[in-house]
């Protein structure tokens, strides 16, 4: 198993059994979406490989859904605007390796 399906592993479990509710608030500090609505980052991990994504290294909470980098199902590097309610792909861009 790779370092970073160990350290995925991890985080989705303490994230899974915080049982805490994050209240998302955007530059301004205003509240914005409540992430009680949020799909966990095990259901988003889950969504995405059914859909042909594989090697997800990274899931973040971002202030108006999941970023996620992965390799798409045309086996290129990707980095996914993910939907946090529904766990559909709002947008992908091919991440170009510097």
């Amino acid at each position: 198993m790779k370092i970073s399906h160990v350290i995925l592993a991890l985080v989705v479990t303490a994230a899974a059994t915080s049982g805490s509710v994050l209240a998302v608030t955007d530059s301004s500090g205003q509240s914005g979406m409540s992430t009680q609505t949020w799909l966990t980052i095990p259901a988003v991990y889950d969504k995405l490989i059914a859909s042909g994504y594989s090697d997800i290294t990274e899931i973040e909470r971002e202030h108006d859904g999941y970023e996620v980098k992965a390799i798409g199902p045309d086996g290129e590097r990707v980095k996914l605007d993910v939907d946090p309610i529904t766990a559909d792909v709002v947008k992908s861009r091919k991440k170009h390796d510097d």
